[in-house]
């Protein structure tokens, strides 16, 4: 009976056979694997394994592909696991239909701040932002606050603006922008660190309700088959609730955390040191922001918006600020992951990496997170300098409709430049930014192979010279996030003494269409050598 917890890893040695193994060339019929212990033990024939270990129980499999365990390379774990908390306003078309879902989920939850997330302007008809006044009618004097779908604007309310001091004199804070009307008034939509105006006036959960969000968060990404996550961003509070969970032995899948970049909290964390072996839960560096996002003109470019020649986007962090804090985290043995998505700040963090690690290079390849827009050499330098690029897949086919407006026909082949890092030598590590985009991971497997979205849009595939075979695609969900990890030898493989983290598909993945591979649902799995429950 499959655990809803891992319970401690067994000792007595099960053979699992009937399913191709997924290899780094590949699926490969006729093999087995034995594990014990949570390990894998040994890989071969059934024969061979069978006479080796005459006493071991037999998993039989029905065909199938038997891989490794994926590894969610960028998400965010406690904002998945709170989403059940807040009106989902994904997917939707146009600002009528937001503003119905709005309504039918206030009237069933009336109570303290309306809260929210996925709205995405660049969907509907009129592709502008929308506007304090359109919430006010449907929220009076309750405060509303919802997230753009990256996360890195807000759209808010009157009464939440009024709650912040927000008024027609209140300055840009650095890093962020207050959008206004013509007469110079707050029109309710927030920019990277000026949302933190208003989320500094949320209630804080509390300490049962993090642990709870966290908790949620993980059995929504082991549900889609994996069994390890980054989890980018980890402030003081998340950082303790993982630590209470740990304790209790209460963590659904492998987590390394990045600390948000709080120098203290930095400096503090950072003095002890990385368990030598995988564990259940580990600090694995901390994440840093240079810039915003594409789709709210955020990110920063080396030239204007396309279409807002005004604004070349923001530095949400100074880049000076950043390259000090990095290249401590570097020497500290630690990993840097920056957090860059327009060219100018794609260059700027490998600038500042490259003159990090001629300090020092530490024990973990820094990454650049998202790395969606570069110029052609600064991808070729990705894999010069031994910087990951961890990017999203479904980011490209989520946005291909509009990424030509914002930066030109000079600027467009820039974008989501995945083959020429790997031409470049580069390590590609796949995520998908949940709860920004859905984490399924057979969705963004489809996504990097066709670089086309679920509706085949757009025809041919967006830049379609930059898509990934099967394999390549598989390996940066698997052996790429383990080596980004630091993990190889331990984590993403199917390989004696690695740990028994796997995944069964019914279906020969390596054979099936794109199409049919966005349909596939995770079948069996185990982690550390014990088969769980995929409901969450």
């Amino acid at each position: 009976m499959p655990m809803p917890l891992p319970a401690p890893p067994s000792a007595i040695v099960q053979i699992l056979a009937g399913a191709s193994l997924w290899t780094s060339q590949g699926p490969q019929a006729g093999q087995a694997i034995a594990i014990r212990s949570g390990k894998i033990l040994a890989v071969g024939s059934l024969e061979a394994l069978a006479r080796s270990h005459p006493k071991a129980q037999r998993v039989e499999l029905p065909g199938g592909t038997l891989l490794p365990g994926f590894i969610e390379g960028h998400a965010h774990v406690g904002s998945l696991g709170a989403m059940s908390s807040k009106v989902d306003l994904g997917g939707l078309e146009s600002l009528p239909a937001t503003l119905g879902r709005i309504r039918e989920w206030s009237s069933v939850h009336p109570k303290g701040w309306l809260q929210g997330r996925g709205w995405d302007q660049n969907r509907w008809p009129t592709k502008t932002f929308p506007k304090a006044q359109d919430l006010d009618a449907l929220t009076g004097t309750r405060p509303a606050l919802l997230e753009r779908v990256d996360g890195h604007a807000l759209w808010v309310n009157t009464a939440a603006l009024a709650i912040a001091g927000i008024g027609p004199q209140t300055p840009d804070p650095e890093g962020g922008r207050i959008l206004k009307d013509a007469y110079g008034r707050p029109n309710g939509i927030l920019l990277d660190a000026a949302m933190d105006l208003v989320t500094k006036h949320l209630p804080p959960p509390t300490d049962a309700e993090l642990e709870a969000q966290l908790k949620a968060g993980l059995l929504s990404l082991r549900a889609d088959g994996f069994t390890a996550v980054a989890d980018m961003g980890v402030n003081g509070r998340g950082l303790a609730a993982y630590r209470r969970l740990t304790e209790a032995g209460a963590l659904p899948i492998r987590v390394f955390a990045y600390l948000v970049h709080d120098h203290q909290l930095m400096l503090k964390e950072l003095k002890r040191g990385r368990p030598k072996q995988v564990s259940f839960f580990q600090i694995q560096g901390v994440k840093f922001y240079l810039d915003g996002a594409l789709g709210s003109r955020g990110a920063r470019l080396l030239a204007p918006y396309a279409d807002e020649p005004g604004t070349r986007g923001l530095w949400v962090s100074a880049p000076a600020k950043v390259a000090a804090d990095a290249a401590i985290t570097l020497r500290a043995g630690y990993q840097p992951a920056i957090h860059a998505i327009g060219d100018a700040a794609n260059r700027a963090a490998l600038d500042l990496l490259a003159a990090a690690m001629k300090r020092g290079k530490g024990s973990l390849p820094p990454r650049i997170e998202h790395a969606q827009i570069v110029t052609a050499e600064d991808a070729v330098r990705f894999g010069k300098l031994g910087v990951v690029a961890s990017v999203q897949p479904v980011h490209c086919t989520s946005d291909h409709s509009w990424t030509p407006a914002r930066l030109g026909p000079e600027r467009v082949n820039e974008a989501f430049p995945w083959r020429s890092f790997i031409d470049g030598g580069a390590l590609l590590a796949f995520g998908s930014d949940a709860p920004v985009e859905d984490a399924n991971p057979f969705v963004s497997l489809a996504a990097a192979e066709t670089r086309q979205d679920p509706e085949g849009n757009p025809p041919g595939g967006f830049l379609p010279d930059q898509r990934l075979s099967r394999i390549e695609a598989i390996r940066a969900y698997t052996t790429g996030n383990a080596t980004a990890l630091g993990r190889a030898r331990e984590l993403g493989t199917l390989q004696k003494g690695a740990v028994a983290d796997l995944l069964w598909v019914q279906v020969p993945i390596g054979e099936i269409t794109p199409e049919a591979l966005r349909k596939v649902k995770p079948g069996r799995l185990w982690v550390n050598g014990v088969e769980v429950s995929l409901a969450h």
